[in-house]
């Protein structure tokens, strides 16, 4: 039996897959927020600070990359702009345009952050072997791309792409 995706075309039924998903989506979860709390960071604070990681970017490309109401992102900016770790940027020549970016200690609060998580996540997968882990990035990346995923984390570890 098969179950139509949105006319997409059919999806063979496997429901393991389902509770396989859901139940790695909790232990990637758990561990984020474990490692929020080690760094007093909110999971949406990090989020923020990750996708700002490599480069300043504009308030509209932050509520699309996030998901979130422009309300809400100011909000969340405000929060972690008052201790300091992001900085609101105007563009000279468009007063209207605002970009964030974050400050010195943003930066390596988030860089610490991005490598213990990075760590903690590869050691989920450290049993496995290394033809196994790559085709678990080759498909994980496939799903993140069939389902337009914006780069929340980076794309630094992407099949094919380099640092």
């Amino acid at each position: 039996m098969s179950a139509d995706r949105g006319g997409e075309g059919t999806v063979p039924e496997n429901p393991g897959i389902a509770a396989a998903l859901v139940r790695l989506s909790f232990l990637v979860q758990r561990h984020y927020a474990q490692i929020c709390a080690q760094h007093d960071l909110s999971p949406a604070q990090a989020e923020l600070m990750c996708v700002l990681k490599d480069q300043a970017r504009g308030l509209t490309e932050l509520t699309r990359m996030l998901g979130v109401e422009r309300p809400g992102l100011s909000g969340l900016v405000a929060r972690i702009e008052r201790r300091g770790l992001v900085r609101r940027e105007t563009n000279p020549l468009d007063r209207r345009a605002v970009t964030v970016a974050l400050t010195g200690r943003g930066k390596e609060i988030t860089d610490d952050f991005y490598a213990e998580v990075s760590g903690r996540l590869r050691q989920l997968v450290a049993h496995l072997p290394a033809d196994q882990q790559e085709q678990f990035t080759t498909t994980a990346f496939g799903i993140l791309l069939a389902e337009e995923v914006p780069p929340i984390f980076g794309d630094a570890e992407e099949p094919g792409t380099t640092s």
